[in-house]
């Protein structure tokens, strides 16, 4: 777990909580987590879920965080610094895995945010989620790159269906596999009673956006993640699951991340 807080300033600070768990099936945790400050109050989240089997999902994950994590810096003006980070990691895993023959195949999702206290900066590729926590609602912003995801948004299946397809897993987009890949990207206005949550599949596969609002309106900080982890392995835990939460607080006084 890992509970921290952005530097001070303004009237808003970013809190972000985090944890990963390996779930009761995998024998590996190929997931990996990224929470660090930026500058004007900002925070860079980011989540990543790695595909190839053996070891190299571990490490595609890995060295997509990484990469992105050096290529963001710390001053961030606009979502395509975010962009070129991402076509930057998948660049890396891609080499990587054309230099080593035990990852070729390799590849990972990655779900990254910056959230300032009135805004969101979004980069998005496979099948991880964002999701906004409102009062009233849990907003889904990002879309699955998954064969369901696909039949879900071209009307063949409805939300339900997509969520049991036998290949819900099969991802049509991913960090890694090739040179070049493309990444959604968003710039939205926050609104700091509203709550940034990014998940691995691990979680959204067994525990539906109702239940993640139902828990979102009796939890907060890392009370939430371990509730929606829980849920989770109560479920069967059938995946690796990770899970971070970003909350503006109005409260300058409160220095810690819970």
């Amino acid at each position: 777990m890992w509970p921290v807080t952005s530097p001070r300033g303004g009237d808003s600070t970013v809190k972000t909580y985090g944890q990963s768990h390996r779930g009761l099936v995998r024998l590996r945790n190929e997931d990996r987590l990224l929470m660090r400050a930026v500058d004007f109050e900002g925070y860079l989240v980011a989540v990543a879920d790695g595909i190839g089997g053996g070891p190299s999902g571990g490490e595609a994950s890995r060295l997509a965080l990484e990469t992105l994590d050096d290529a963001v810096g710390i001053t961030i003006k606009d979502a395509s610094r975010l962009v070129s980070a991402v076509a930057l990691a998948n660049r890396r895993v891609f080499e990587m895995s054309q230099e080593e023959e035990t990852l070729h195949g390799m590849g990972t999702t990655l779900t990254a945010g910056i959230l300032y206290p009135n805004r969101l900066l979004l980069a998005h590729v496979g099948d991880s989620r964002a999701y906004r926590l409102t009062p009233s609602e849990t907003i889904r912003l990002t879309a699955d790159h998954s064969v369901a995801g696909e039949m879900e948004r071209a009307g063949s299946l409805t939300h339900d269906e997509a969520r049991q397809h036998p290949r819900r897993h099969v991802l049509t987009r991913a960090v890694g596999p090739f040179d070049r890949v493309r990444v959604d990207v968003a710039d939205l206005t926050w609104h700091w009673q509203d709550r940034l949550l990014l998940c691995t599949d691990g979680l959204s596969s067994v525990v539906a956006d109702e239940d993640i609002l139902r828990m979102s309106l009796q939890f907060s900080g890392q009370d939430l993640v371990d509730a929606l982890i829980a849920t989770a392995l109560s479920q069967g835990g059938p995946d690796n699951i990770t899970v971070v939460l970003a909350e503006v607080s109005r409260d300058v006084g409160d220095a810690h991340g819970r």
